[in-house]
């Protein structure tokens, strides 16, 4: 196996837990139609697109509206639900300030929409550190296609078989693996149930990152 020359990091649910907003928009959003958000259906949609989460929720409930239209309203409301701040989880900052302190390079390769990532890393303060992001609005297919970790390891200049990506979600760790990368999925209180057996490495924290990083790079 190659060593690690950079690290792309998944978003919502690695680097932060998000995963409770973003399932209270989407009850907030059914409830104005009068259903109720069931386990199954969020878990489909986990790792998703926001477009295509939408997609599943329409087709769960028979809504008569577009998926773009939905899922703008879900973020409306997920706008002000995480103002106030999302929780970051274990080992995040640590981790960030080991690759700064050996100066390797990282970038974020999230389903979700650029300006949400570019606004919760400067909420993280991490806007400056971070060598690029990669979102799900700027590329054709989404998690568990490669596109999204593809485009973050060429905004990296780093290649694909070089990179170490770290995920919470089976869609995206499929992604990183279609992609040629080698996976550390970390899951989280969400997906801990969830299957990894495709994984290269499973840890409980991104703070095991960081014994493999010294021996790997």
């Amino acid at each position: 196996m190659n060593k690690f020359q950079a690290i792309v990091f998944d978003m919502d649910g690695l680097m932060v837990d998000s995963e409770p907003v973003a399932r209270r928009g989407w009850e907030i959003v059914l409830a104005s139609y009068g259903w109720e958000l069931d386990q199954l259906t969020y878990e489909r949609m986990v790792g998703r697109r926001l477009e295509e989460s939408a997609a599943i929720v329409i087709e769960a409930f028979d809504l008569l509206v577009s998926p773009e239209a939905l899922g703008d309203l879900k973020e409306q409301h997920m706008a002000r639900l995480r103002a106030e701040g999302l929780p970051v989880m274990p080992g995040l900052h640590r981790l960030v300030g080991y690759l700064n302190e050996q100066h390797i390079p990282w970038a974020v390769a999230t389903s979700s929409r650029r300006q949400y990532a570019l606004d919760v890393l400067t909420q993280l303060g991490l806007s400056d550190s971070c060598g690029a992001v990669a979102a799900g609005n700027e590329v054709l297919h989404g998690k568990p296609a490669p596109d999204i970790y593809l485009l973050a390891a060429e905004r990296l200049n780093v290649a694909p078989q070089y990179c170490l990506a770290l995920e919470d979600s089976v869609p995206g760790g499929m992604a990183a693996l279609a992609a040629g990368m080698t996976l550390a999925a970390v899951p989280n209180g969400h997906t801990k149930a969830a299957d990894f057996p495709f994984a290269h490495y499973v840890f409980d924290s991104l703070n095991d990152v960081i014994p493999l990083l010294k021996y790997k790079t």
